[in-house]
C-alpha cells in the first residue's frame, strides 16, 4: 500500500479524507469566500493534483456543506463586485482559480461524484456539472440569483448544459429567473439521484464505492473519449472571463 501523503488534509473551508480507495473533499460553508481570498495560491489545487496520482484512490467525491454559501451571501457578492469594491486583478484571480479547479476536475483521470444539498448557488452548480455523477437532497433548490443581480454565473454552466442538454432546452433553463427543485433537475438529467439528506453523503460514498469496484483504467480511458468532444472548456471559460470583465466594466 502506497503512502496517502498530501490526501488526508484540513483547512478552514475544505477538509480531505481517504476511506480506502475512496478520497472525500468536503467544502466547508465559507468555501466559496475563503477560496477567493486564496485564490492566488489556493492549497486545494495541489490536493486535488496529488489525489490524482495516487494510484490507490480509485474515486473522488466531493461533498458540499448544508450550511454553504446561500442566495443572499452570492447576491451580496455579487453586489460589490458590480460596485467594483473588488478590484480587477481581485476578479481575475478568482476566476482565474475557479478555472482551474474546474479544469483539473473535468479532466481528472478518476471517476468523480458530486453531492449537494439546500441552497446551490450557479458556481457550486457549475462545479457539479464538471463531474461525472451528481446526487442531491429532496430539499435542493438551484438559485439564479445572476437573473437579478445582472452577473453572469462563472464556472462553465453554459458550456456543460449546451453539451448535456442542446442549445434550446439550456437556452429555457439559463434565461428562465425560475429557480430549479430537485425533481425538475432530475427530469432533465442533470443529476443522477436524489436522496433525502440525512442518507446524501452515505449514499454518494456507496456509490463511489460501486464505480471503484469496476475497471477504473477503462472508467479513466473512457473519460478521456467522452472529453475529447469537449475538448473546447478551457477556450470557453477563457471567454466567459472577458465576458464577465465586461459586464462589470460596463457602465449601470
Amino acid at each position: 500500500m502506497k503512502p496517502a501523503s498530501g490526501i488526508d488534509e484540513t483547512q478552514d473551508f475544505y477538509r480531505v479524507e481517504r476511506r480506502d480507495d475512496v478520497a472525500i473533499l468536503q467544502l466547508g460553508k465559507n468555501f466559496l469566500f475563503e477560496a477567493i481570498k486564496q485564490a492566488l495560491r489556493n492549497p486545494l489545487l495541489t490536493v486535488v493534483d496529488n489525489i490524482s496520482k495516487n494510484d490507490d484512490i480509485s474515486v473522488l467525491v466531493i461533498i458540499n456543506c448544508a450550511e454553504k454559501t446561500g442566495g443572499d451571501d452570492y447576491a451580496c457578492f455579487c453586489r460589490q463586485t458590480i460596485d467594483t469594491e473588488f478590484d480587477c486583478r481581485s476578479i481575475h484571480r478568482m476566476c482565474n482559480f475557479f478555472d482551474q479547479l474546474i479544469l483539473k476536475i473535468f479532466g481528472f483521470n478518476k471517476v468523480v461524484v458530486h453531492a449537494d444539498c439546500g441552497e446551490i448557488i450557479p458556481l457550486f452548480f457549475n462545479l457539479s456539472l464538471a463531474c461525472d455523477y451528481r446526487i442531491i437532497a429532496t430539499d435542493t433548490i438551484y438559485l439564479k440569483p445572476y437573473c437579478k443581480e445582472d452577473l453572469l454565473p462563472k464556472g462553465g454552466g453554459t458550456f456543460f448544459l449546451c453539451n448535456m442538454l442542446g442549445y434550446d432546452r439550456t437556452r429555457k433553463l439559463l434565461m428562465s429567473d425560475q429557480n430549479l427543485c430537485a425533481h425538475e433537475a432530475l427530469e432533465l438529467g442533470i443529476v443522477d439521484r436524489i436522496v433525502p439528506q440525512n442518507q446524501l453523503e452515505e449514499t454518494a460514498v456507496q456509490i463511489a464505492r460501486n464505480f471503484a469496484a469496476k475497471q477504473t483504467r477503462a472508467l479513466a480511458t473512457l473519460k478521456r473519449l467522452i472529453g475529447y468532444s469537449m475538448k473546447d472548456l478551457k477556450d470557453y471559460l477563457n471567454f466567459e472571463n472577458q465576458e464577465i470583465m465586461r459586464l462589470i466594466r460596463a457602465p449601470g
